[in-house]
């Protein structure tokens, strides 16, 4: 934390297990739980950009997971075997980051909830929200993942069956027009000669035969230019003239065959020259009635471009589509008829699933009900009563028919009360970690940070909620905020939290505690600020007792 309220910089490396952080009232504790708050995305307030900068800086490292890196691979953040998460804040923006890339307060949430649990007074744990009470029980057994994939399947084809029946929904009437409009457009699509419309060669031959009149003419200039004399010689009578004229003189040098030969050709050339052209200008003539075929078939492949696709591959694909729709509609009842059954089939297989699940749950929450009763006894929790209420609604989701709720009554001859309704406080922080203890062998979360975890116990108590916090952390990494000395002393870890004025300004700080400073601050937890050597004394056998 940098620059965030009293505090000017603040660097902490939780260890593995148990962490335990004490302080003086005011020393920065609830500014600790503030930020990993702000860290699941909850509203920063500008009030909390302190004094010793321009912008505040909030930044977690965590070990990261499969399922947390394959949720970034699919939103093109790069991955590593740690997750950084960081929010900046100055008096006029906020970044938003995950491992330095930017992203939005919903998906920083997200991840995050993956990531850590808050339960302090004013916050949510998984376990107060209902809508994740299937999924929390559903853990205890495999086969319920199997049972909602195939509900969830089916519930997905369910909506395309309702769909494609209500699209069926037709009269007589209506079933008759768009009869007639299929056939009108099939009609008009088969009809048209796909096979020899090949429109480079059509427009070659197009080019050519709307351009009859030019080439008549330039092909007999160019005969003329060829074959015919007028007042000057023709390129054949040129030809010639110059091949007799060599021969004449090859007769008097024989070094000249090679020109003769050479003249020979080109008059040669000529002559096939000019009858090439010559056949291709008789060939010539001017058809108006097949340039008036292609002109008609240009039209009417146009047409069909413009009401059923960009190209033949596209209209003949409509032209199939409509074939189909024209089998469905001329059997629509029968139609009909099979999608109720398959809709029927679906719904009875949807009851049969949600039946199975109901009856796997319903043994889990035996389990679970005794053993979260068993640990609220441990913790000296009498007056609590709990119970997991599973009730059946008419309408079937992906998780079934079941809706569950986890009731409590914190006081003797109390009702009971959804958890979701009970305010945060000490006796619940409690209960959760009766929950938690539950829940631990399922749990996802790697890391968990209580605050009022102790409020209202002393003595005995206290020192049975310790252990029980310190098994936890045998499984996920706790972070505990604590007043009592016989949490304090279960501890893997032990931090101190103090604030003192620096340059005029109060400052908060943090201290990563060794043994000694331990045994001072659990001796203060035990005799207050006053430090006694019976206090000390008391500390030590404490920390003893529990290594």
């Amino acid at each position: 934390m940098k620059n965030f309220a009293i505090i000017k910089e603040i660097n902490i490396d939780f260890e593995k297990g148990l962490n335990i952080l004490s302080g003086e009232t005011g020393s920065g504790k609830s500014l600790l739980l503030k930020a990993l708050s702000i860290l699941k995305g909850e509203r920063f307030n500008k009030n909390y950009i302190g004094v010793f900068g321009d912008k505040t800086i909030i930044e977690a490292v965590f070990s990261t997971n499969q399922t947390i890196n394959k949720i970034l691979e699919e939103n093109d953040i790069d991955i590593d075997s740690n997750i950084v998460l960081s929010r900046t804040f100055t008096e006029n923006s906020s970044i938003t980051k995950i491992n330095n890339r930017a992203c939005n307060i919903k998906f920083l949430g997200e991840i995050s909830s993956l990531l850590f649990d808050i339960h302090g007074q004013h916050s949510n744990l998984v376990v107060l929200n209902k809508n994740n009470y299937i999924s929390l029980i559903d853990k205890f057994n495999e086969k319920t993942d199997e049972y909602k994939l195939k509900l969830s399947n089916n519930l997905r084809r369910l909506q395309l069956l309702n769909k494609e029946n209500q699209d069926l929904n037709m009269s007589d009437d209506e079933i008759e027009r768009e009869k007639d409009l299929l056939t009108y457009q099939i009609n008009e699509i088969e009809n048209f000669d796909f096979d020899s419309y090949d429109e480079d060669s059509l427009n070659k031959e197009y080019k050519k035969l709307s351009n009859q009149s030019e080439l008549i003419s330039g092909t007999n200039s160019i005969i003329n230019f060829l074959s015919e004399s007028s007042r000057i010689p023709s390129f054949k009578e040129m030809s010639q003239i110059l091949y007799d004229n060599l021969v004449d003189l090859e007769n008097l040098d024989e070094d000249l065959n090679t020109l003769v030969s050479d003249a020979l050709n080109i008059k040669e050339l000529i002559k096939d020259l000019s009858e090439q052209i010559e056949r291709y200008s008789y060939s010539l003539d001017i058809d108006e009635e097949r340039i008036q075929i292609i002109e008609e078939l240009f039209s009417s492949f146009q047409v069909l471009k413009l009401k059923y696709g960009r190209n033949s591959e596209e209209i003949l694909g409509f032209l199939e589509e409509n074939k189909k729709r024209y089998k469905i509609v001329s059997n629509i009842h029968a139609r009909r008829e099979e999608i109720q059954k398959d809709i029927d089939d679906i719904k009875r297989e949807n009851i049969d699933i949600s039946k199975k699940l109901n009856e796997i749950r319903k043994d889990i929450i035996k389990y679970l009900e005794t053993k979260i009763i068993n640990e609220l006894n441990e913790m000296n929790m009498q007056y609590i009563d709990f119970k997991i209420d599973i009730k059946i609604n008419d309408k079937i989701t992906k998780e079934g028919f079941d809706e569950i709720d986890f009731l409590i009554s914190t006081n003797k001859g109390q009702e009971l009360k959804s958890l979701s309704e009970v305010s945060s406080g000490g006796e619940i922080s409690r209960f959760m970690l009766a929950m938690k203890a539950a829940f631990i062998e399922k749990e996802d979360i790697d890391t968990i940070i209580f605050d009022e975890i102790d409020s209202g116990i002393s003595g005995k108590t206290a020192d049975i909620v310790g252990s029980k916090l310190k098994k936890i952390s045998n499984s996920v990494q706790l972070i505990v905020i604590s007043h009592l000395a016989q949490i304090a002393s279960k501890a893997n870890a032990n931090y101190l939290l103090s604030k003192k004025e620096i340059d005029g300004f109060t400052q908060s700080s943090i201290e990563k505690l060794n043994y000694d400073n331990t045994i001072k601050e659990i001796a203060r937890l035990i005799s207050g600020s006053d430090i006694t050597e019976k206090s000390l004394i008391s500390a030590e056998e404490l920390l003893k007792e529990d290594l």
